[in-house]
């Protein structure tokens, strides 16, 4: 009787226990090319990236053969009623399975009607509206899943091209999917599955220079148990093989959020599938993540605490070695192990210290989240080019590391929306293309909000005579996007001084539509792209003390 009394006890609580339950799913196989930039990328959608067996393909520049990366992936690590739990994988078994979650946190019992990378161009939406011609990408968006739609006509519950919807498109092409961590047991983590869902997302701009060599990220995390996740940590993992990958180095930049490879001298070996002479650097920022508590402290490192809106940004940059897993700073294995190396602490417990090779340090050595956090252009401070602070070297190798976000906590129902972008630069010697690399993470992170707006559905009507008290407008430019020649309008509640122009997404300006005093009405700009290069170009009107900017895009 006290044995039934107690299961009816379990029964009964079930629903607010966070569900541990795992399926059958097999393996996810799909896999895209993410190539509209000057970047050709593998796309997976088992949590890794790059690589999931050969080849490995992060090849810049495109069609050179040459690859910047062997392969990445994203671990995530919390507390589920005080349980550690982690979803993280580095070469395989891999510990995301394709498809959601259903309303109770189960996974699918087949996973393989999900397994599939879905994607949409700048082209089939210019097709569109052009002569209504509905490509198949179009046509497949998979909205039911949780594929981000555009809203042209009121309705937020449906897909309707023909009243207005579009594919949420951001870049010039934009690769989705979804994934889970409960379609089967996580062989690599030995942990229990956390419970979450994810909508993958990559894409990438068909710019010409640095934007073109610039991927981006998108991962929306949603927690599917009854119960929040607690000190949550997002990590991303890479193996880098900058060209040739045994003589590659790393470092961090804590003020730019940053980790970053390059290479031990100025010669990357070309027989060794290297880059030759002046080698490029690559570097992983996250760009924007969960919003940050009243703690304190300068989260996003920007010079003020506490300010509305800040976010978490990168936590810690730590790498380890491949030297097997009885070594405090060998491959992690446990579940512990990889929460340990996204909180920037060796898998030993240890804290990563200052100098040294970030185990050892000197005596007067400081904890640090942060590996390699000086200046190797300048060998100033803490670098693998100044690994003792009077200049000495470490051997360079193939090298590993995690850049990690967090800590935070995803409420049950909730999304935790992480946002990164990977940056490759190239300079006129292995040195200065850390330079570069530092100056376009700069531009990337100061336009974040602006690269990550989609290009949705443009609504454009013809000029009319303003009715009484009407307000200040700025309209999205039409056509959007635009071959040769578009059309801004704009309106004035008063006489104001106007200044209209067109920049690129460096910030520098290639056009000045208008630049005068003008009345209260409606206004239309023409802006004629003449022999400038496809891509992304930014609309800003400056109106006496107001600025407001529009996304345009250019297509040839």
């Amino acid at each position: 009787m006290q044995k039934n009394c107690w299961l009816l006890l379990i029964f009964l609580l079930l629903p607010h226990i966070a569900i541990a339950q795992t399926g059958n799913c097999e393996p996810a196989f799909a896999e895209a090319y993410l190539d509209a930039g000057n970047v050709r990328a593998r796309i997976l959608n088992n949590g890794s990236l790059f690589w999931r067996g050969s080849p490995h393909v992060y090849e810049v520049p495109k069609g050179e053969n040459t690859h910047a990366i062997f392969t990445a992936g994203i671990w995530v690590g919390g507390l589920v009623n005080g349980s550690l739990r982690t979803a993280a994988s580095r070469y395989g078994p891999w510990e995301f399975w394709a498809g959601p979650l259903d309303e109770k946190g189960y996974p699918p019992t087949d996973c393989k009607p999900y397994d599939h990378i879905w994607e949409i161009r700048t082209e089939d939406i210019q097709t569109f509206l052009k002569d209504n011609s509905i490509s198949n990408n179009l046509k497949n968006w998979p909205w039911q899943l949780g594929a981000p739609v555009v809203d042209g006509d009121g309705n937020p519950d449906n897909y309707n091209l023909e009243n207005g919807d579009l594919p949420e498109l951001i870049g010039d092409q934009r690769l989705w999917w979804v994934m889970n961590d409960r379609g089967n047991i996580h062989e690599a983590t030995d942990s229990d599955p956390i419970g979450i869902e994810v909508h993958g997302s990559a894409f990438s701009y068909a710019n010409a220079g640095a934007l073109g060599n610039v991927t981006f990220y998108e991962y929306s995390i949603i927690n599917k148990n009854t119960v929040e996740v607690e000190d949550t940590y997002v990590g991303l993992f890479t193996d880098v093989d900058l060209g040739d990958f045994d003589d590659d180095y790393i470092g961090s930049d804590s003020l730019l959020h940053l980790s970053f490879a390059y290479n031990a001298d100025n010669n990357d070996e070309e027989e060794r599938n290297g880059y030759g002479i002046a080698p490029p650097a690559v570097g992983f920022t996250f760009l924007e993540t969960i919003e940050a508590p009243h703690d304190g402290i300068d989260n996003n490192r920007n010079g003020v605490i506490d300010e509305p809106g800040e976010k978490i940004g990168t936590y810690a940059v730590k790498s380890y070695n491949s030297s097997g897993s009885g070594d405090g700073d060998g491959d992690p294995v446990t579940a512990r192990d990889y929460y340990r190396t996204m909180q920037g602490i060796w898998k030993d417990g240890l804290p990563q210290v200052e100098w040294g090779t970030g185990r050892e340090g000197v005596p007067e050595s400081k904890i640090t989240r942060f590996l390699f956090s000086g200046d190797p252009v300048t060998r100033s401070f803490w670098s693998e080019l100044n690994w003792n602070g009077a200049g000495g070297t470490i051997d360079p190798a193939d090298r590993r590391m995690v850049t990690s976000t967090g800590p935070f906590t995803i409420a049950s129902s909730d999304t935790a929306t992480i946002r990164f972008a990977i940056i490759w630069s190239r300079g006129k010697d292995h040195l200065d293309s850390i330079t570069e690399l530092r100056k376009d993470t700069r531009a990337v992170r100061s336009s974040t909000k602006t690269l990550y707006t989609p290009l949705g559905q443009v609504n454009f009507e013809q000029a009319q005579i303003p009715p009484p008290n009407f307000v200040l407008g700025f309209d999205q430019n039409f056509p959007n996007p635009f071959t040769h020649s578009t059309t801004l309008r704009y309106s004035l509640p008063q006489p104001m001084q106007v200044r209209l122009a067109v920049y690129d997404m460096l910030g520098r300006e290639v056009a000045l539509l208008v630049e005068a005093q003008q009345e209260a009405g409606i206004y239309t700009a023409a802006f004629d792209a003449g022999n400038l290069p496809a891509g992304i170009y930014l609309a800003r009107i400056e109106l006496d003390f107001l600025q407001f900017t529009k996304r345009m895009a250019l297509i040839r």
